[in-house]
């Protein structure tokens, strides 16, 4: 197999990941939904933890969510910006992971969080 042979074998995977990937139901594997719909791999998932990871030992220290700082820590590590956070957040949210650091994310909103983040304004899991 030549490089144009491969190039094009690989971009003919590519489109079969992400034509499966819409057929995922995203209410019943979120995180796996999530992870082709960002077109992620096992790093990108991992700096995800970790930053769910960091905010919640800060609340479980008696740390206050700061919003600015999450969304921030997503930017930095991830290239997310606040559209992409959402649906991080409720994929983690509907697969019960980090649930508290979600919470005290759409909280920090006040009573007038992001529609999207219905479900976890009225803790619906």
């Amino acid at each position: 197999m030549n490089d144009d042979e491969i190039i094009e074998l690989l971009a003919k995977l590519k489109y079969q990941v992400e034509t499966l990937g819409q057929t995922i139901d995203h209410k019943t594997y979120p995180v796996e939904a999530l992870i082709l719909s960002k077109d992620w791999g096992p790093s990108e998932l991992d700096k995800a933890h970790d930053i769910f990871e960091r905010w919640d030992k800060n609340l479980g220290n008696g740390g206050k969510m700061e919003g600015g700082l999450f969304e921030h820590d997503f930017q930095e590590a991830l290239n997310v910006n606040y559209q992409g956070l959402k649906s991080i957040v409720l994929a983690f949210y509907r697969n019960s992971q980090w649930t508290s650091v979600c919470e005290a994310y759409v909280d920090s909103f006040g009573k007038s969080p992001s529609v999207e983040f219905f479900e976890i304004a009225n803790r619906r899991r």
